[in-house]
């Protein structure tokens, strides 16, 4: 086979190596050629098709043939773009070959960074694909490819921050290993927050923290073009990267506050991992939680939910820290800049709220649009930022206090007339999107909604509670009925829907007790009777009260069925009746069962004893799947009807 020519071209950016040291492949010492031969000519035909096929399966045996035969071939272009089998390889995600390529390469370092047609090194590749085996084998080769850009001006951090966020533990190892130093000074352009934002949308909170920490910088940066691109204005529109826009189950609650998270920990390289300084203590219990991260998968991704929430919350107090060393006007400007409190406040984030207010108590004042923070809290139906202004004030008994301040807090006074009309006014529309997710039916969607209407009515003076509204001529009572109507038709329908459903099975339910108490198994003519002991006392017990809770149960949903469903009876009477007739169900289904237990137990005696432990518990089975289906409904309910006001004040010093 005819050998190509393999003379050197000249390479500006690298120093000439010497020609007596030669890149070894495994070959005979007559096969060896020296550092003159590595070249970047490209050659045309389909010269290098065989290499290039190795590449993208991963062969490195045809690879390393191919490179006995052509020792130049290692570097050369291969394909039309001026990409090398280095490249190819790793634009492949072929783990194993790229690291065959670097070990190979690394008497000349130098060589990996040479560049496609994009100005892209295998490094940028590698990092597109995700694949952390590579990244680490490259940048431990060569560490200076962290800092060499593309044609876009985008070094392989930058790529792991916008194109391939999901991959943490590159970006992660990428944080640590690049430095701000030439030839691209990635962490001093003016398009670096873009990175930073990048992370901050992806929830990699910790990795923020970890390189704010390094360039302080960033905390108040903001985008070459966009106002709201800071890290505070991402956070301000991420409600799921903190616990008041996360819903977690009774389980996951119950892990997440057990859970330990360390917002301060950072991942180390396999190199520096036994240079740990950490105490045995730390170890072990870092080991315990990798170990439980293993074997419980909820485990793991709780832990990720909480590191994501502490570190946000972390990040906050450190914007806010960073603002506070600025003049007032730099602070209002801040935050006017597409209204970022008030985006927080629309969507929720009750602990980015209260942290903004706490360290700039002025902002309670500011009104984004002409708008107060409270009344867009109000028309947003969100009761977890609306508590940082309610204030009991015991001179006129409304829940917002005259202007004031106290340790420092100013809170807002006493609305105007004309903010309290617009407070009326928004209780009085009706936004399906901002209605409470965890409340289940339309009758207690409803009742939220009166929930709401009545607080804001409790707010404001008792004249404007009777008063005409300026556009509609009517009142707010009249207005809310008007804009709920199609609420209270689905409210309607559900209640009666599912009273006509339960009252059937109630009414089963009580005909079977009913009938069981004159069908009891034994002697009939027994003048004596059944001794009332044993099982055939529990029998006679658990039967009377089935039957007892059967029966209210019937007559509650009866009086769904015939209520008038007025609005307000969505409030009060009727979630009650629903709340004690699924109660009363459930009860009759479990007492109908402990009844059945205990006939069979009579009837069986002592023939067959010991089938009567396995049937009582295939009959608990049944209650345990009521409880699993309905009892999380039924807490709803419950908790909607007589749990604690979501209008309670919270104090935003605590």
């Amino acid at each position: 086979m005819a050998m190509p020519p393999s003379e050197r071209q000249g390479n500006p950016k690298h120093a000439e190596r010497p020609t007596d040291v030669s890149v070894s492949i495994g070959s005979t010492p007559s096969q060896s050629r020296g550092a003159s031969e590595i070249s970047k000519k490209v050659m045309g035909g389909h010269y290098y098709r065989r290499l290039l096929q190795a590449a993208f399966v991963g062969d490195w045996e045809s690879a390393k043939r191919f490179f006995q035969e052509d020792p130049a071939s290692k570097t050369a272009n291969i394909t039309s773009n001026s990409e090398t089998v280095l490249h190819i390889a790793a634009l492949n995600a072929q783990d194993q070959f790229v690291e065959n390529m670097v070990e190979l390469l690394s008497p000349y370092p130098e060589v990996l960074e040479m560049v496609d047609g994009g100005g892209c090194t295998a490094l940028h590749n590698a990092v597109l694909c995700g694949r952390i085996r590579m990244v680490e084998a490259l940048v431990r080769s060569n560490p200076r490819l962290t800092q060499l850009p593309d044609k876009k001006g985008r070094v392989p951090f930058d790529i792991s921050t916008q194109e391939a966020s999901m991959h943490k533990e590159i970006a992660w190892y990428l944080a640590k290993n690049t430095t701000n130093d030439e030839p691209s000074h990635p962490f001093s352009r003016a398009k670096a927050i873009q990175s930073i934002v990048g992370l901050t949308y992806a929830g990699h909170h910790d990795i923020v923290l970890y390189l704010v920490g390094r360039y302080p910088h960033f905390l108040l940066m903001k985008g070459p073009k966009d106002a709201d691109k800071t890290i505070l204005g991402v956070l301000a529109r991420m409600q799921s990267h903190f616990l008041s826009g996360t819903r977690l189950s009774v389980l996951d609650a119950l892990i997440y506050k057990c859970i330990p998270v360390d917002v301060k920990y950072k991942p180390t390289d396999e190199n520096s991992r036994n240079m740990q300084t950490s105490t045995a203590l730390q170890y072990l219990t870092r080991s315990f939680r990798n170990v439980a991260k293993l074997v419980v998968p909820k485990i793991k991704r709780i832990h990720e939910v909480k590191l994501r929430h502490v570190a946000a919350v972390e990040l906050v107090k450190q914007v806010c820290e960073a603002l506070s060393t600025k003049d007032n006007t730099y602070i209002i400007e801040f935050f006017q800049d597409r209204d970022l409190l008030a985006q927080a406040t629309v969507k929720g984030i009750s602990e980015l709220v209260k942290l903004c207010i706490q360290f700039f108590p002025e902002l309670i004042w500011i009104s984004p649009g002409g708008t107060t923070l409270r009344t867009l809290a109000l028309e947003c139906r969100q009761e977890r930022t609306l508590r940082f202004f309610l204030k009991k004030s015991s001179s006129n008994g409304l829940p917002f206090a005259p202007s004031e301040s106290t340790n420092g807090l100013a809170f807002a006074p006493t609305p105007s007339l004309g903010e309290s009309r617009e407070m009326m006014l928004a209780v009085t529309k009706y936004e399906p999107d901002f209605i409470a997710a965890n409340v289940s039916g339309a009758a207690f969607q409803l009742q939220r909604q009166l929930q709401w209407f009545k607080a804001v009515e409790s707010w404001v003076t008792p004249d404007l509670r009777t008063e005409l509204a300026i556009d509609d001529k009517k009142t707010y009572w009249q207005m809310f009925v008007k804009n709920h109507k199609a609420l209270l038709e689905n409210g309607q329908k559900w209640a009666k829907e599912t009273a006509d459903k339960c009252m059937l099975v109630s009414t089963l339910i009580a005909t079977v007790l009913f009938t069981a108490a004159f069908t009891v198994p034994g002697n009939n003519s027994d003048s004596k009777g059944f001794p009332l002991k044993g099982s055939v006392l529990v029998f006679a017990i658990s039967d009377g009260l089935g039957l007892l809770c059967s029966v209210t149960a019937i007559l509650l949903f009866l009086a769904i069925l015939t209520s008038r469903d007025e609005p307000l009876d969505f409030l009060d009477s009727l979630p009650n009746k629903i709340i004690i007739g699924l109660s009363s169900l459930f009860l009759s289904l479990a007492f109908m069962l402990v009844a059945f237990a205990a006939t069979l137990t009579f009837v069986l005696d002592k023939t067959l004893e010991w089938v009567v432990i396995p049937i009582a518990l295939l009959t608990s089975l049944p209650v345990i799947l009521f409880i699993a289906l309905q009892l999380p409904l039924l807490f709803q309910m419950v908790k909607s009807t007589y749990g604690p006001s979501i209008f309670r004040a919270e104090d935003i010093r605590k």
